[in-house]
């Protein structure tokens, strides 16, 4: 049986978030229109490069998952095309954050990132990314919906 919460599928005891296609095809058509230039233009060179990013971009938004996984109480982030899964235990969850990159009063990305504690020291993973805020938080209060019950407080 499959249900949903928010921007999460449950297929079993797991959660996986919903592919977020908002910010990278705004980047795939900034490309892809770079592609046409290069080849209307007669620069092949411009666009083989636009041409091959726009595919890896694509590509990329593919091979991206955040999985919140109960039965191992862990959450699974895998982004980009070449960087290994991430393993991020919820007791070694120190917080969540909020980073927004503002350019000239135009909101540019707006970044939801976990803080977590490897091998005693403090690291960082992105969980979401896209331009509004609010969409930035309802992915976070899903995520806190989804473990609370798995979570133990820390004080």
């Amino acid at each position: 049986m499959e249900t949903a919460i928010g921007n999460f599928r449950k297929e079993g005891n797991r959660y996986i978030m919903k592919r977020q296609y908002g910010f990278t095809f705004v980047i795939v058509i900034g490309l892809a229109i770079m592609t046409w230039i290069g080849f209307n233009s007669d620069n092949k060179a411009m666009m083989w490069i636009f041409g091959i990013l726009a595919i890896l971009c694509l590509l990329s938004v593919f091979t991206e998952k955040t999985v919140i996984d109960l039965d191992e109480k862990v959450l699974l982030i895998k982004k980009g095309l070449i960087k290994p899964e991430i393993r991020i235990p919820f007791s070694q969850i120190t917080n969540y954050e909020m980073s927004r990159l503002i350019y000239i009063f135009i909101p540019v990305n707006t970044a939801l990132n976990v803080w977590y504690l490897s091998s005693g020291k403090e690291k960082v993973a992105i969980v979401a990314q896209g331009f509004s805020k609010s969409a930035m938080q309802r992915i976070l209060n899903d995520i806190e919906e989804i473990t609370a019950p798995y979570v133990t407080e820390q004080v």
